[in-house]
Formats: structure tokens, C-alpha cells, sequence
């Protein structure tokens, strides 16, 4: 639901600069988000909710790291953030979302390639977000709600995939197409999921999430790595395994403490379905 106009007035008095909200962009059962201006400056405002903390969110890392990496220019600009008050505020980019066929155009598959392949090679010693967290998280949030050998599947797949964490970068974790949006560069949104995890698990995403050909994939993974013969294609299709579970125990947790969509009860039977069979 909605916040109401008092309550949002409410929220962001404790913003210590003017915000003029304009109109809402989107509504979820994490956040919803607004067009404002913040100081004159066309801005998105993201407001949490409650749901956030069981999620395993970490809202102080996520600002933090989206000012470490500003200057490279593939994230939007922090402008405000009140961890507290779920309250994130950065810079308006003109741009259209990207759709899941979107991407298999040449110039945007080759661009995210590139983007994904200078990212994972950044240095960060102040980043300290580990993806493991975010499973242990998850694990202990569903332990008593799901299938036992469901759960179980999905934690042995990753300790298998993840025992040795000496590749380990800084990974967005979430790369679908409402996260991308193409204006006159391609921009990466919603960097909340970030961490330290195997680079394949945002490769697996990408091929995973958008309607690729066989071409545009192999188009993706050389622009990715100059040479997509040294990307281990067996080790990458445990981890798209992976991507199902991990989205799939999301969506559980949102069902335990939210009000699910139609098409998201759909997408978990579809996981649920899909991981039984590669099972079998």
C-alpha cells in the first residue's frame, strides 16, 4: 500500500534539504519509489518497507558502495541516504528501462559485457558485503517454512560452488531488465543486493533473465571476458542453477511477510517445478 501524502510529508521532513515529490515511478512490496526534486536537482526517491528487514538489507553498505563506484559511471549518483528512516535519494536518469528482449541488441549486450567485466576487476577494500551472508540469511529465514530438501539443495549447491572464495568480486546480484535502464549510457539501478560473490552468478543472471539467442550469449560473454573460451561453461550453468534457487527463497520470503502478485505466485511454481526437475 501506498504510503498516504500525510505520511509521506511526515517521512521526509527529516530530509534536511527541500524534496518536491512529483509523481510515484513504482510500487512494490519492498520499496516504493518517487520523482522528486531534492535541491532543484531531479532526483528518485526510494522509501522502504517493513518487509526490508527480512530481507537481510544493508542499507548503510549500499550507499556506501554506490559512492565508491559513482565515477565509473555505470550506477546512479547518491545523493541522500537515512538508513533509518529507509530513505535513499539519488540523481534523475533519463532513461528507458530495459525489457528482457531489450538487451539482445548488439550494442547494449556488448556494452553490459564490458561494464560487468571492469567491474568485476575493481578493487574495493572497503567493501566488505559477502554474498554468503545473504545465504545464511535466507537459510535461517525459511528453515522452519519450506521444504527441507529444497532448502538443503540450494545451500549444498552453493557451498559446492562457493568454497573457495579467492575470485570473488563485487557483484550486483540482480541483474534483470527493470534494473538496466539505456539513456545515453547503459546505467545499472538497484544496487542493494551488491556483494562479494563469484562473477559467474551475475553472468548466470544476465542469461538467465533476458531472452537471449545462442549468438547474443556468446556475443555477451566475449565482450565480457575478450575471450569467452575462458569462461568454465559447465561451472557457469551450476551457477545459473543457482540464480534459480536464490529467487526462488526471495520470493518465499516475501510471501511469508508480504502480499505477493498473481504473476509472482506463478513465477515461484515455475522455479519450484523447474528445480524439481533438473533434480530428477
Amino acid at each position: 500500500m501506498l504510503p498516504s501524502m500525510a505520511e509521506l510529508t511526515n517521512i521526509i521532513k527529516g530530509v534536511p534539504a527541500e524534496v518536491v515529490v512529483k509523481e510515484t515511478l513504482q510500487d512494490d512490496p519492498i520499496s516504493t519509489v518517487y520523482l522528486i526534486d531534492y535541491q532543484g536537482i531531479p532526483s528518485v526517491l526510494r522509501l522502504d518497507k517493513p518487509i526490508t528487514g527480512y530481507l537481510g538489507l544493508d542499507r548503510s553498505a549500499e550507499f556506501h558502495l554506490l559512492n565508491c563506484i559513482q565515477s565509473y559511471g555505470f550506477s546512479p549518483e547518491p545523493l541522500y541516504s537515512d538508513p533509518r528512516g529507509g530513505i535513499l535519494i539519488y540523481r534523475f536518469f533519463e532513461g528507458e528501462a530495459l525489457t528482457p528482449t531489450d538487451l539482445g541488441t548488439e550494442g547494449k549486450i556488448v556494452e553490459l559485457g564490458k561494464i560487468l567485466g571492469s567491474m568485476h576487476r575493481l578493487n574495493l577494500p572497503d567493501f566488505k558485503t559477502r554474498f554468503v551472508n545473504q545465504i545464511r540469511h535466507y537459510e535461517k529465514e525459511l528453515k522452519n517454512d519450506v521444504d527441507g530438501n529444497l532448502l538443503k539443495r540450494g545451500i549444498d549447491l552453493f557451498e559446492s560452488l562457493s568454497a573457495n572464495e579467492d575470485d570473488w568480486a563485487l557483484c550486483h546480484n540482480d541483474l534483470n531488465a527493470t534494473n538496466l535502464v539505456q539513456g545515453k549510457r547503459l546505467l545499472i539501478l538497484d544496487w542493494e543486493y551488491a556483494s562479494l560473490n563469484h562473477p559467474y552468478f551475475d553472468l548466470a543472471t544476465v542469461l538467465e533473465n533476458h531472452a537471449l539467442t545462442e549468438s547474443q550469449s556468446e556475443l555477451f560473454l566475449d565482450a565480457y571476458s575478450g575471450e569467452r573460451q575462458s569462461i568454465d561453461l559447465v561451472q557457469l550453468d551450476e551457477w545459473r542453477q543457482l540464480t534459480h534457487y536464490v529467487t526462488l527463497f526471495w520470493l518465499m520470503i516475501i510471501k511469508k511477510y508480504a502480499t505477493i502478485s498473481e504473476k509472482e505466485k506463478a513465477w515461484m511454481v515455475n522455479l519450484e517445478n523447474r528445480l524439481s526437475q533438473a533434480r530428477g
